[in-house]
């Protein structure tokens, strides 16, 4: 199929079409009485009935003539006019009906998109539809819906119906489906061109990305979002979500049926709600930060919008048949084993795709700019610099020296063995002084600058929990039992990080053993051969981790740190406790006076003995307490300061007092 037809007639009728039926979607929604509405039905009507008889004669299925086709096409008309005029007889008696039903707006209008595809790929290829579609009547509905003659004219629909109906009535929705729009324009399937699959795949995941920071800091600065336009969210992000796993299936195989049903879902969801006057405000609130199912339900759905996305941007790069070579999937058979051959397959593909440097690429752009938000929202210059850093740990030291510049990072101490044992492979012999090395190393920045060099910079977590939506998250931390049980006991109290802490370095300990026997040759034990120590950390850091996350609403904030899941970050907390890391204040008697303790709120790891240990020793020092920060910028008079080894050699070896004096000045001008 030629993607550029000759006859430029073809593109000004579809754009004409396009916007003929915006027009009747937004007369049809601002329809103040029967009788318009009823009309709108009928410009559908007429639409639909003026495209079946070329349809058929297009076909050649059927040796009918130009005559008949007229009057096949007048004959449906008349048929699909009958239910209209039985509303309009019906509102002249006065028997109360509201006219026509919604979804027959939505199917009328889908329908006559369906038809124009049909009509106009006949037409510029010369060729009868039938003809490539006999075998498969899947085929024959979901080719045209993945097409430019479908895909370009609704896109069309969608940007202008929008502009003329939500322009003056709310911003955020108008914002919100003109990024819907140019999504659904950048559709890869439709122009058959290796180009544009491309563009599309990476500046349509790109346009997600951005509706999926636009939508963060909205409800980050809003707190609520209106009811309806809140369903409609988590609708169409799940809408996107089968989409992208639609162009997955379409990128490694050519099926375009998942991608054509999620493209009439879309249209659907969104014709449904945009003939309802009002629809995207009013009905109430949703205050996402006090209703844990909604906004769970919500991260689930941008997680699986993020995970498929990321999937189509691996394929796109690598190859879908070469990337998913490369995982080491297990062959499927009938047998006993058979469940066991699908759970390491889902294992390996989820973490395949959520560890692969498209995916944190992608991920990083998103949260990033999060971090930015708040970067611009923050008054300490250490916590800017801080997370700064964090930023270009995460583009450096986790992506571009691991995946792009280092041809073996697992040789490498510190980068190649970034999350300890696990990250870089099996526990080969030649592999032990590394990994080694990547504690000692690890462990001496934890000693003298606390556990925030891991748990705030280097690793990926802090820039995922650290944006301004997903920061406030941490208010779920003292809402619910389950919650509680996990932030606010002491580690030596809570059972959960006892018996999650004790299962996670049994299992590592264990797979450690098998890896390392294995690599000298004294047994052959895999995971279908991929080494067990590696299987493992894919489900611990490329799964666990995502499940942890999205559960925050009920597990709370830092989950990482607070269900003690983290083995790495368990290691250099306790080297930590050693060292010079803590929290100190300039003046212990503000504290004293202090009425809001608003230092133990902003917690985002949950811990609250801020006032307590200020008032009583001027400091205060805890395992979790990893450097964030935000107790810093929530103190009222400016008194919290970090203190790590760069104060002690200033105090050691500079002029104590001096330093000081300085500091407890400050801390009264404040």
């Amino acid at each position: 199929m030629q993607y550029v037809p000759k006859d430029m007639i073809l593109y000004i009728l579809a754009a004409l079409m396009g916007i003929f039926t915006s027009w009747i979607v937004f007369y049809a929604r601002n329809a103040d009485n029967q009788i318009r509405k009823i009309l709108a039905y009928v410009f559908l009507s007429m639409m639909n009935g003026m495209l079946i008889g070329p349809a058929i004669y297009l076909s050649g299925y059927l040796p009918f003539s130009i005559l008949n086709i007229v009057l096949l096409s007048s004959a449906a008309m008349g048929i699909e006019l009958i239910y209209p005029m039985i509303q309009f007889v019906r509102t002249l008696e006065g028997d109360g009906v509201k006219g026509v039903n919604v979804r027959i707006y939505v199917l009328f209008t889908i329908f006559d998109e369906f038809l124009m595809s049909l009509d106009f790929i006949s037409i510029s290829t010369g060729r009868s539809f039938l003809s490539y579609y006999h075998s498969n009547l899947l085929n024959l509905i979901f080719y045209p819906l993945t097409s430019y003659w479908f895909i370009f004219p609704m896109s069309l629909e969608m940007l202008l119906t929008a502009v003329m109906s939500l322009r003056k009535e709310t911003a955020v929705g108008l914002i919100f489906i003109i990024f819907q729009s140019t999504v659904m324009f950048l559709t890869p399937s439709a122009i058959n061109d290796a180009l544009w699959r491309g563009i599309a795949v990476y500046v349509g995941g790109s346009a997600m990305t951005a509706l999926s920071i636009f939508l963060f800091e909205y409800l980050y600065r809003k707190e609520y979002a209106e009811k309806n336009f809140a369903r409609y969210l988590n609708r169409i992000i799940f809408t996107y979500f089968l989409m992208m796993l639609g162009v997955m299936i379409y990128q490694y195989s050519g099926n375009l049926d998942l991608l054509g049903g999620s493209i009439v879902l879309e249209m659907s969801i969104y014709l449904s709600a945009i003939l309802r006057k009002d629809y995207f405000e009013g009905h109430g609130k949703i205050y996402w930060l006090a209703d844990r199912k909604w906004s769970t339900l919500f991260l689930f759905n941008i997680f699986l919008a993020e995970f498929a996305m990321g999937a189509t941007f691996d394929f796109q790069y690598y190859g879908a048949s070469t990337f998913i070579s490369s995982l080491g999937l297990a062959p499927f058979s009938i047998s006993i084993w058979i469940i066991s051959q699908f759970l390491f397959d889902a294992v390996v593909f989820i973490g395949g795709i959520t560890g692969s440097p498209w995916f944190l690429i992608m991920m990083g752009a998103e949260m990033g700019s999060l971090v930015v938000f708040k970067i611009l929202r923050t008054k300490s210059l250490e916590n800017r610099v801080r997370m700064g850093l964090m930023i270009t740990a995460y583009g450096v030291y986790s992506i571009l020296l691991p995946s792009f510049v280092l041809a073996n990072p697992q040789n490498y101490p510190f980068v190649g063995w970034s999350m300890g044992i696990g990250t870089g492979g099996g526990l080969a012999a030649a592999l032990i002084l590394p990994m080694l090395l990547t504690y000692l190393i690890s462990g001496v920045l934890s000693l003298l600058f606390g556990a925030r060099q891991l748990c705030s910079v280097f690793c990926t977590a802090p820039l995922m929990y650290q944006g301004t939506f997903y920061d406030s998250m941490k208010k779920f931390n003292r809402q619910g039992s389950l919650a509680k049980k996990v932030t606010i006991p002491p580690e030596n109290k809570n059972m959960i990080y006892r018996v999650v802490s004790l299962t996670v370095y049994a299992s590592l300990g264990t797979a450690s053993i098998i890896s390392l026997l294995d690599n000298f040759g004294y047994l052959n034990l895999t995971m279908y051969g991929t080494d067990p120590l590696v299987f493992i950390y894919i489900f611990l850091f490329d799964i666990m981790w995502y499940a942890v996350f999205i559960t925050m609403p009920y597990f709370g904030s830092y989950g990482c740190i607070n269900t003690g899941y983290c083995h790495w970050g368990n290691f250099n907390r306790w080297v930590g406790r050693f060292g010079f890391f803590r929290l100190k204040v300039k003046d212990s008697n503000q504290c004293v006076t202090c009425e809001t303790k608003a230092c133990a709120t902003a917690c985002p790891v949950g811990l609250s003995a801020h006032p307590g240990n200020f008032i009583s020793t001027g400091e205060f020092k805890d395992s979790r307490c990893v450097g964030i920060g935000d107790c810093v910028e929530a103190c009222p008079y400016d008194n919290i300061f970090f203190y790590d080894v760069r104060h002690f050699i200033r105090g050691k070896f500079g002029n104590h007092k001096k330093y000081e004096v300085r500091m407890i000045e400050k801390g009264s001008r404040k």
